[in-house]
């Protein structure tokens, strides 16, 4: 319950079939689960999708200070640490993927520059070498977050594969959907929020 739970925390609101793909559940489970925290008052439906209620989030916040419990926080802390020496290198990744200087002057990226954009890969190909070990360790002590691994690897052979889109795009599994969802994730698992972190300059 709390991968299905999680899922729909982080997306804000989602399908049965959004927070399947991103739980690694089957969609008669996720379905399932739906229907229970509906009937608990946790969630509720609407023409757009489901989303948590604010009881749903007190709810799951009491799931993940179980979690929180019976894992080593500090190890994960160390992780976590670890996480933030590669994301600021993501976040510029990320944004000259979108955004390109031509003569002195910032452009939108238009993705006709082949040699450009395989010169992105490649740092996204380095990137995820480097980050892979931080993300194993990070499932090892929280094995719910194994799921997260496949889904990096799942946008990275998509992104190869042809689907430029699965780099960044905000509503695709992409690898940047995956990464900001897995940031959220080591953020909460070490008893931290989101608005601290950002004040401190890593909450993007």
């Amino acid at each position: 319950m709390l991968e299905i739970g999680m899922a729909l925390r982080l997306k804000g609101m989602a399908g049965v079939e959004g927070v399947a793909e991103a739980s690694g559940c089957g969609a008669d489970e996720v379905t399932a689960a739906f229907a229970q925290m509906i009937d608990a008052g946790h969630a509720s439906e609407t023409p757009r999708g489901f989303r948590l209620m604010p009881e749903g989030k007190i709810w799951l916040d009491g799931l993940l200070d179980e979690e929180r419990a019976v894992i080593d926080v500090d190890a994960m802390n160390g992780v976590y640490e670890r996480f933030c020496d590669h994301n600021d290198g993501f976040k510029y990744l990320v944004t000259d993927w979108q955004i390109k200087e031509v003569d002195g002057e910032q452009q939108l990226n238009d993705h006709t520059d082949d040699a450009y954009d395989a010169a992105i890969f490649a740092r996204l190909d380095e990137l995820d070498l480097a980050v892979a070990p931080v993300f194993a360790d990070a499932a090892t002590i929280a094995p719910r977050l194994t799921r997260y691994l496949e889904r990096f690897a799942v946008a990275l052979s998509a992104l190869h594969d042809g689907d430029h889109t699965m780099l960044s795009a905000p509503l695709k599994d992409s690898y940047h959907t995956v990464w900001f969802e897995m940031h959220e994730e080591l953020i909460l698992l070490c008893g931290r929020n989101r608005a601290d972190e950002a004040a401190a300059g890593r909450g993007a």
